[in-house]
């Protein structure tokens, strides 16, 4: 049963457990690591060159990796999908560092999962083909059923919401449950739909966050054919995504998940827990420039920024990191640059931004619930990020402080942005636990 929201402003929401999957690095603090010390998680995927795609990197789960993630999972937890037991590592490792008892056993509790939708493997595919009459555009689809069609059970595992019903199952947190697909844009907005019910006191605890598993043929041709993704032949992996850079030509794509506890300040101190964090504020918006990017001047994405900062009852003074959303392609720096210097004018100049796809990929639904994992990080660690591969500015994104190296910084405030196609924009504010 979803609750309604109140108006009003209220509780003060706080972070107190995260968790999070990326490559072959299965827990926050080693992500951060490997990043601040100007490492990649993107390599060639082994099934990419022999699908003949002409984008073969990826930033993917290690197989292995993913096999002991699956073995892990508890069998009351149920049968899951790919993103799913990401999803499943990801939350029972937030939960766990909250705290919190294993069941919440309360209505007051519930769960907000960001996952696109799961698409057909090239076997699925193939057998799906024989049974299609391309001339007469039929699918004979008593044909495909009488020869088995797609298992039942396997479509129920990679459905996104499966995720979501069994974590709330899990961990006794089913009063509010929410699945989004809001394109790139879903990880964050799953973590401020959480921040609202918990503001306005409608939820005490709730596990947000997002996951994604579509580093697949269907979704690479796909991607690649919109345009949207870099291409790879000739060039090491590790040098291909490059945010803001002059010479960005796509994205690279990724799997992962990332999860955070959220509760009202009062629920977490009255049980005692360690505050890691607080969700100061959030926006998010929509519009319909084009499918696959915002308007130029970066109005859209402005507009989105300062929403944040109004509902955080801030300025664009009291930012001290920008979390770009940074997705390398050539689209989405430029509006995200415009809209960085508009909001921030001058001061643009002097605020140190991020870019993580460098490193680590485009997850897609799950990308801004790990950027703001890891936006909690440089809060407590006073350290940012760097963005590899920037060497120089456009005109567009010229003026920036693109950060290049781990650098230690006094930071109270992140700024997190997430824009997704098709107008789905998010921007989320963390600040320091206070």
């Amino acid at each position: 049963m979803n609750r309604h929201i109140p108006p009003g402003a209220g509780h003060e929401v706080v972070v107190t457990g995260i968790g999070l999957v990326a490559g072959r690095l299965t827990d926050p603090e080693s992500l951060f690591d490997h990043l601040a010390q100007g490492h990649t998680l993107i390599t060639e995927h082994p099934l990419h060159k022999e699908w003949g795609v002409p984008c073969a990197v990826s930033a993917h789960v290690d197989p292995h990796v993913r096999q002991a993630l699956a073995d892990a999972v508890p069998e009351e937890a149920g049968p899951l999908g790919p993103a799913g037991t990401l999803a499943w590592h990801a939350a029972a490792q937030a939960w766990e560092r909250s705290g919190l008892p294993r069941r919440l056993e309360s209505e007051r509790g519930g769960v907000f999962l960001a996952c696109n939708r799961m698409v057909m493997e090239p076997a699925e595919l193939t057998g799906l083909a024989g049974h299609i009459d391309f001339e007469g555009g039929a699918l004979d689809l008593d044909g495909y059923l009488d020869e088995g069609g797609l298992d039942p059970r396997r479509y129920e595992q990679i459905q996104p919401d499966t995720a979501t019903v069994r974590l709330a199952d899990y961990f006794g947190a089913a009063g509010v449950l929410e699945t989004h697909a809001d394109a790139c844009a879903a990880g964050g907005m799953a973590i401020g739909s959480a921040y609202r019910y918990i503001r306005s006191g409608a939820l005490d605890v709730a596990l947000a966050g997002g996951a994604e598993s579509l580093t697949t043929l269907t979704s690479v041709a796909a991607f690649h054919g919109v345009g949207a993704l870099a291409p790879s032949e000739g060039r090491d992996a590790d040098r291909i995504s490059r945010p803001f850079d002059k010479d960005r030509s796509g994205f690279v794509i990724g799997d992962g998940a990332a999860f955070l506890v959220l509760e009202s300040r009062a629920h977490a101190e009255a049980r005692g827990a360690g505050i890691l964090a607080r969700v100061a504020g959030y926006a998010g918006v929509t519009e319909a420039v084009k499918m696959t990017s915002s308007s130029r001047d970066g109005a859209d994405y402005a507009e989105c920024i300062r929403a944040a900062l109004a509902d955080a009852g801030l300025t664009p003074g009291d930012i001290d990191h920008v979390n770009a959303h940074g997705t390398s392609t050539e689209a989405n720096d430029t509006c995200e640059a415009a809209a960085l210097h508009t909001v921030f004018g001058e001061r643009a100049a002097r605020i140190p931004v991020t870019g993580n796809k460098s490193a680590m990929g485009h997850s897609l639904a799950n990308s801004g619930a790990a950027e703001a994992v890891l936006s909690v990080l440089s809060l407590q660690r006073q350290s940012v990020l760097p963005t590899l591969n920037f060497t120089e500015p456009d005109e567009v994104t010229r003026g920036l402080d693109i950060v290049t190296e781990r650098r230690a910084a006094p930071v109270s405030a992140v700024l997190s942005n997430s824009f997704g196609f098709g107008g789905q924009n998010c921007s989320l504010i963390l600040a320091k636990a206070g």
